[in-house]
């Protein structure tokens, strides 16, 4: 006998009880949803098909002046403005999306069509109904995890679009899907940054820039040739996205990214004075350039083990960096938040707790979600004011407002965020198939560090860089199919010297519910 005696708790079953529970909720409590068992607002508004990895993207699909809401999870999913799904939606393609979904007019219809990037090699251009555009997908030699940029690279008035590829390579496409002339590139590394595009030289034609595993960040012209002074090493593995803004108010842009430090160059491959600035370990997150102070210039924002804060001349800010305890997978946007005519900082953690502070660095407030939070928040104003959304990797999407930022005591005082930190890394270490998971390491050397995942037969290992939560070292190990076997090493660096005994792992088979159950397992630790 199933739940409630009438409906089976897998399959539709279990997606009509959600949706009858749902939309009593609302109808009881109102559109936050069922009170917590602490008295407060739950303010989950939306359940998607998996994990969550990045902030939604906003758009006006439809053409009737509201903005829909459009995540990248195990599906590509799309709702309106109230929470009801978009027709056409969700799409499905032959793995999880952990690309945010880019969007332009790009057959000159006056519509907007979506591209985004997947794990199963292949970038999409859907229309707004959720078809794809003729010439769709194309297919690169590895998962594309950064959201494609599109602009029009060659001044034809049409726009191109660009992705990079975890096969070393980054790649533009006409609308029609053809590959423009001199592209794709090479790296000599995984390409998970989501490209910028700027008059980077000011000669009147867009440069695009990418970071890459490599340890360098690459810099082209629209026929495919290096500008000069680039590429330019970032010592470690660059993850992220690189940001452009003119930091020293001379007039031209420069170029700012994240390894395991934070180096900032001038247009010709120079670095700015004052950078490099070190981290205590590892960036995932892009630098974020916000003038925090209102001062007129532009501060840097790097989210890592700590929240760092410098000045445009590398000198730190007053009350940073912040220690709060747990990574930070993604960075900070700022907003003001009590309307007191300064800039506040939002931060989702690795415990996950959205945490609020003001631009001294001082804890304003902060929400606990129900899982680590991978993804910055959205900011919008609705019609009741600011609206704070932020996804979960649990795959619930929460509506927040500035009033849910509970005051927090000391930064050693209240902390019911998420206790979770990841596996111990010892055998035998069986991993279920087609999840991520994450594994522990006891004592690392350096925070320059590596681990590398290699499956038996194959020549090439995957490196995963390391990252400082809560006092440990930490590593996301990709999703692997059934059956797949190998050994996960550490090195001191990524050419360097072993520190510990290589691990052998096993995948083995499971359903969607045991993936179910190794979710919340993680997520209870």
């Amino acid at each position: 006998m199933s739940a409630l005696g009438i409906l089976p708790v897998d399959g539709w079953g279990e997606k009509l009880l959600r949706a009858f529970v749902e939309r009593l909720s609302r109808v009881l409590h109102g559109p936050t949803g069922c009170p917590s068992m602490t008295g407060r607002p739950s303010r989950i508004w939306i359940r998607t098909a998996g994990r969550i990895y990045d902030a939604p993207s906003l758009a006006d699909l439809d053409q009737d002046g509201e903005l829909e809401l459009l995540i990248a999870t195990e599906a590509l999913e799309v709702f309106r403005s109230d929470g009801r799904r978009f027709l056409g939606f969700p799409f499905y393609a032959g793995a999880a999306f952990a690309s945010r979904p880019a969007l332009g007019d790009l057959n000159g219809d006056g519509r907007l069509e979506i591209v985004i990037g997947c794990d199963d090699d292949h970038v999409y251009a859907l229309d707004a109904r959720g078809q794809l555009l003729p010439g769709w997908p194309r297919r690169t030699g590895g998962d594309v995890y950064g959201r494609p940029a599109i602009t029009d690279l060659d001044g034809d008035g049409r726009p191109e679009i660009v992705a990079g590829s975890d096969d070393g390579r980054v790649y533009v496409w006409r609308a029609d899907g053809t590959l423009l002339r001199g592209w794709p590139r090479e790296t000599r590394g995984f390409v998970s940054s989501s490209p910028a595009v700027c008059d980077l030289d000011q000669d009147g034609s867009p440069e695009i820039i990418v970071g890459s595993w490599d340890g360098h960040v690459h810099i082209w012209k629209p026929d495919g040739a290096s500008l000069p002074g680039w590429p330019q090493p970032a010592g470690h593995f660059v993850w992220s996205s690189p940001a452009i803004a003119d930091l020293d108010g001379d007039g031209a842009l420069e170029v700012v990214a994240a390894s395991d430090q934070i180096c900032a160059w001038r247009p010709d491959g120079m670095p700015l004075p004052g950078w490099p600035q070190p981290l205590g370990s590892f960036a995932v997150a892009s630098p974020a350039l916000i003038d925090l102070d209102g001062d007129g210039s532009v501060e840097i924002l790097a989210a890592a083990d700590r929240l760092y804060a410098w000045r445009s001349n590398g000198e730190p800010l007053s009350g940073f960096p912040i220690d709060l305890g747990t990574f930070f997978w993604a960075g900070p946007e700022a907003e003001d938040l009590d309307q007191d005519g300064r800039l506040e900082l939002l931060v989702g953690g690795w415990d996950g707790t959205l945490y609020a502070l003001r631009g001294d660095g001082t804890l304003l407030g902060a929400f606990h979600l129900d899982s680590p939070i991978f993804a910055p928040p959205l900011l919008r104003r609705g019609r009741s004011g600011l609206e704070i959304l932020l996804g979960a990797w649990s795959g619930n999407l929460y509506r927040l407002t500035p009033g849910d930022l509970q005051t927090m005591g000391p930064r050693s005082g209240e902390r019911r965020g998420t206790e979770w930190c990841g596996f111990p890394l010892r055998e035998p270490l069986a991993l279920p198939e087609d999840t991520p998971v994450f594994v522990q390491v006891d004592r690392v050397p350096c925070p320059r560090a590596i681990l590398s995942c290699q499956r038996e037969g194959e020549a090439i290992a995957h490196p995963i860089p390391l990252m400082a939560h809560a006092g440990r070292w930490v590593a996301l190990l990709p999703p692997l199919p059934a059956g797949a076997h190998g050994t996960i090493r550490g090195n001191r660096h990524p050419q360097g010297d072993p520190f510990m005994e290589p691990v052998r792992f096993r995948v083995r088979p499971c359903g969607r519910a045991m993936r179910r159950r190794w979710r919340r397992k993680i997520l209870r630790r």
